[in-house]
């Protein structure tokens, strides 16, 4: 038996990079998936790793009240409960503060912040229910740090993260006595088509040239990969991890240590 064998798990943002990745491993893990995401030739091309799992797919932003609601609904519908909650969408962003336009920071923290507020709201009741459960919600090791891209900050990325990190901490506090555990992670660089989604006309040299010079930074000497990061949630996930919550686990090849 897989370690989430009978559990029920929905993931946002599963159609790519860790958000998918993590699909692939709870569904080799035994899970029963509800997997959201904005695109839905992102999960057609998702269908064929999920190793015979059990699985719905949501289509829709997270940002916006009814797709949360839908994605804990689908999970109590067609599976009778919800388990595991996958916080995964993210943004990424950069622009200095003197350059941001109101609108664009309102979508930002709409999706970065908003849509891991909703999640969690819709996940939570049936959790309390059953007297269990458990939430990952991805942060970032940009939430301790600031930083920049190109000479360009990523404040408003880093202000997001270290937002939906804070949500983690104060859901763990809340709702322990109910047995439901939260916890976030960190990823540091992780090779997934984030950038590429952001910036779509980036030249291919200058893509590597800067997932390079990452990698350079980092202790280990190279960026993740998002089935590392998938493995980690996996663990905060599982009953592994039955004594952890209102924790931050970094996976970021030591950048946070130096």
């Amino acid at each position: 038996m897989g370690r989430l064998e009978g559990k029920v798990a929905a993931i946002t943002g599963a159609g790519s990079g860790i958000g998918r990745a993590t699909a692939i491993v709870l569904a080799r893990e035994g899970a029963k998936l509800v997997l959201c995401d904005t695109r839905h030739d992102y999960l057609e091309q998702l269908q064929p790793w999920l190793s015979g799992a059990e699985h719905q797919f949501v289509l829709g932003d997270i940002a916006l009240e009814e797709t949360s609601a839908g994605i804990a609904r689908t999970a109590q519908e067609k599976f009778g409960t919800l388990d595991i909650l996958v916080g995964n969408v993210g943004l990424m962003f950069f622009k200095d503060i003197t350059e941001v336009r109101v609108e664009e920071f309102d979508q930002l923290m709409a999706v970065n912040v908003r849509g891991m507020f909703l999640a969690c709201k819709h996940a939570i009741p049936a959790m309390l229910r059953q007297q269990s459960g458990a939430i990952v919600i991805v942060s970032s090791g940009s939430a301790f740090r600031g930083q920049e891209f190109d000479g360009v900050s990523t404040f408003a990325y880093n202000l997001t993260k270290a937002a939906v990190r804070q949500l983690a901490i104060s859901l763990a506090t809340r709702y322990a006595k109910d047995g439901i555990r939260v916890n976030a992670i960190a990823p540091g660089v992780t090779r997934t088509r984030q950038l590429r989604h952001f910036v779509p006309d980036l030249p291919d040299e200058q893509e590597e040239a800067l997932f390079r010079g990452a990698a350079a930074s980092t202790p280990l000497g190279r960026y993740g990969d998002p089935e590392e990061i998938a493995k980690a949630i996996l663990f905060l996930a599982s009953s592994d991890a039955s004594f952890v919550t209102g924790t931050t686990l970094a996976v970021d090849g030591g950048l946070l240590a130096r």
